[in-house]
């Protein structure tokens, strides 16, 4: 049976896939899976010499991050674990985000688990490093001037290990050439060491435990919150004096005390008892599995890679049963920021899981709202709460990316009618009968101050209202407050704007460079502004371009240019978001922005903040597909010089699978698959008719150019095209530039060349 299952899966990876949609069509992939993720591996040519340059692994709540110490002479290995945080005034649980006055900085930060490190017998001289993305795995050969390490690095996806084999050609001193050797972080705020603040007040964690037993190490934590986390490791020796392989895993099973060691111990075991190789080669069918829920492939190979490598980095970063992604997942390091943010981060860091059709990644998202929604909405109540507004659009998202009506009515429904009723108690009539909006924040702009009518709070006013009346309506909810909301929006302000376009308030221009694009949200990601009018259009153009180039764009950040190209591209102006995205990714004026290995940090390379990178994955899915406005718009924003393109089963909201090929500038077919049995609607700019291969679907031309209504029931897909022919219909990856296969890793003399770590 196992021979059979693997038979099957080579023949699935490597061979031809015909997919039979009904009697008389059929579609062709051409997709090598295992060849096409090659050309996207991380490949290393100098020695990452510090976070910002690593390798990492990961499995959604564990991970590490790779890199060489040169100084002390050994490979890092910095490991961590995602739920691992303070819990200071919940004892019973985990952290304490969800208690009503909380500090994020003392309460609920982040801990730095600490580093494992293996240290050879000689001076390390050289590396080749090779990221394996389609296996998710590391494999590493070290050059020292007394000889050679190779290492293979994983963290299987359904164990909780981490695990390095290791073999090396040094000279034996005793029974190793090499040494391995724990450093344990600190469980102390790392805000405090960054800012350098008076912790006197502070009561300090004990200090770690380390202890051997029985061939197991482990280091214990203990908190004073209660309970505590362990991290244990075990090397087993090969057949050789220089081969053996490492596990090391951290449990934290607050809030019981003393049982993380012993649960670490299972973790390992369970890895030793199923046997190394079986425990990954179940983790590369998962993985395997996981890529193959989507497709795409555009003509830029470098910007291709960043794709598929952000969504690698999101499942090592989440997973269904793990905690919501923080700044950082599991690969935790010292920073100004060590817990989850809310004015924007929380809310880019899941873009990609919506079309991408991994929602599965986003489901911690939903768990953190609604273990914590109370002291959320407490917390983000006053001057912030379009923070929390913003982190409902994402909720919906991910129930409307999935045509789930029930979860909009049972769990989007009363936690959105909050929102709106502490709106509702922000809002003053002025002396013409318009509702206006008291002082609330803008995210950042002029720090945390307040202006009137912001227009970040007027357009999530707006959604918020406009999305109540449609779930109320569409699940017939029955809500008493329906009339109030409508009121509301028919007497609410227009959005402040002035002659450089929209405005941070009504009292307050856009008059200064500021990285934050909340005065746009307007347009992406909640379309309260509409790219089909003309005048909507014409003011968010004229509002993006005045963003980037107000004081000459001095405080732009990499999220400014990943949102801009996100508006650009909902505006259909493929040539500017590509441009806008081209630089971000490429911009060698900021080599903090993103780093060799795609992670991206600010204040000078020392905070990483994982948010950004992720947005510009969802980013580069916005130039294939989009679902705004209840259509599903296919390639809606290809630059001209972007002939060619492909995607397969991207999601578009309402419940849809969308598959699409792109050759030589035209649309070639198109394939959408309804899930959920919702209302159709099709838009090819490059169409004028629009025909089903199924004379069973109906199909009917709208008034608006390119645009078709398709009928179809629940389960049921179809494949439409132009126009009937013979020709044959593939679905295949772009024939890109080789030369920029591979494109990310640190190349020769691509070192940073500053150390990017906060002192300790």
């Amino acid at each position: 049976m196992k021979n059979c299952l693997y038979t099957i899966i080579s023949f699935l990876f490597l061979g031809s896939i015909v997919a039979q949609t009904n009697p008389s069509t059929t579609i062709t992939s051409q997709i090598n899976w295992p060849e096409f993720m090659s050309h996207h591996d991380l490949i290393w040519e100098e020695l990452p010499l510090q976070w910002n340059e690593g390798a990492f692994v990961g499995n959604g709540q564990i991970g590490m991050m790779i890199y060489v110490n040169k100084k002390e002479n050994h490979i890092t290995f910095h490991i961590g674990r995602a739920d691992v945080t303070e819990h200071r005034n919940a004892p019973n649980k985990k952290t304490a985000i969800g208690i009503i006055g909380a500090n994020g900085f003392t309460d609920f930060t982040r801990f730095d688990i600490g580093k494992m490190v293996l240290k050879p017998r000689g001076k390390i001289r050289s590396c080749k490093i090779r990221q394996n993305i389609w296996d998710a795995e590391i494999t590493a050969h070290f050059v020292t001037d007394s000889g050679t390490i190779d290492l293979v690095a994983s963290c299987p996806y359904n164990s909780y290990v981490n695990v390095v084999e290791v073999n090396s050609t040094e000279k034996s001193v005793a029974n190793n050439s090499y040494q391995w050797s724990f450093k344990p972080g600190r469980a102390f705020p790392s805000r405090m060491t960054v800012k350098k603040m008076d912790s006197i007040n502070y009561v300090h964690n004990p200090l770690p435990l380390l202890f051997e037993n029985d061939g197991y190490h482990y280091c214990e934590q203990s908190l004073n919150a209660g309970g505590d986390y362990a991290t244990v490791w075990k090397e087993q020796q090969g057949n050789k004096a220089n081969n053996s392989v490492f596990y090391m895993t951290t449990a934290n099973e607050i809030p019981a005390a003393k049982q993380s060691a012993i649960k670490g111990r299972q973790y390992i075991e369970e890895v030793l008892k199923d046997g190394l190789e079986k425990t990954k080669a179940n983790s590369r069918l998962w993985w395997h599995h996981f890529y193959q829920k989507s497709f795409l492939s555009i003509p830029d190979a470098k910007m291709e890679s960043f794709y598929w490598i952000q969504l690698y980095k999101m499942a090592t970063c989440s997973r269904p049963d793990g905690p919501a992604v923080d700044l950082f997942g599991p690969y935790f390091r010292t920073s100004t920021w060590p817990y989850h943010w809310w004015n924007l981060n929380i809310q880019l860091t899941y873009w990609p899981v919506y079309a991408s059709n991994h929602l599965e990644l986003g489901e911690n998202y939903v768990n953190i709202v609604d273990d914590n929604f109370e002291a959320l909405l407490e917390r983000y109540k006053e001057k912030q709460l379009g923070d929390f507004a913003w982190a409902m659009h994402n909720y919906f998202w991910q129930f409307s990316y999935d045509g789930d009506w029930k979860s909009l009515k049972e769990k989007w429904l009363p936690k959105a009618m909050k929102i709106a009723e502490a709106y509702q108690s922000k809002l003053i009539k002025n002396d013409g009968g318009k509702l206006e909006l008291l002082p609330l924040g803008s995210p950042e702009f002029k720090g945390f101050a307040t202006f009137p009518n912001t227009n970040y709070n007027l357009a999530l006013l707006r959604w918020l209202l406009n999305t109540l009346i449609i779930v109320n309506d569409k699940t017939k909810a029955g809500s008493k407050d329906i009339d109030k909301w409508k009121e509301t929006l028919a007497d609410l302000i227009p959005f402040p704007e002035d002659s450089n376009g929209l405005m941070i308030a009504s009292n307050q221009p856009f008059d200064r460079s500021h990285r934050h694009f909340s005065h746009l949200l307007g347009l992406y990601p909640l379309f309260q502004l509409s790219p089909d009018k003309k005048e909507d259009k014409d003011l968010v153009v004229k509002s993006v371009k005045h963003w980037h180039q107000v004081g000459n764009g001095k405080a732009l950040l990499g999220y400014s240019f990943t949102g801009a190209s996100l508006l650009y591209s909902s505006l259909g102006m493929g040539n500017e978001a590509l441009d806008v995205m081209q630089q971000f990714l490429v911009d060698s004026k900021h080599p903090s922005w993103m780093l060799a290995n795609t992670f991206y940090t600010e204040w000078d390379g020392k905070s990483p903040v994982i948010e950004t990178p992720l947005s510009g994955a969802a980013g580069v899915m916005n130039f294939l597909l989009q679902s705004w406005g209840n259509k599903i718009r296919v390639f809606p924003a290809m630059a001209d010089r972007w002939k060619d393109a492909s995607f397969e089963q991207l999601r578009a909201e309402g419940g849809f699978l969308v598959s699409s090929s792109r050759k030589d500038g035209k649309t070639e077919w198109v394939k959408v698959k309804s899930l959920a049995g919702e209302p159709c609607i099709v838009k090819v700019n490059d169409w004028s008719k629009m025909v089903s291969t199924d004379k069973n679907i109906r199909i009917t031309k709208t008034s608006v150019s390119g645009e078709f209504k398709v009928e179809l029931k629940k389960g049921q897909d179809v494949i439409l095209v132009p126009k009937l022919s013979a020709n044959p219909l593939t679905i295949s990856p772009v024939q890109n530039d080789k030369t920029y296969f591979n494109s990310y890793g640190v190349k020769k003399g691509q070192q940073l060349k500053n150390d990017q770590f906060w002192a300790d």
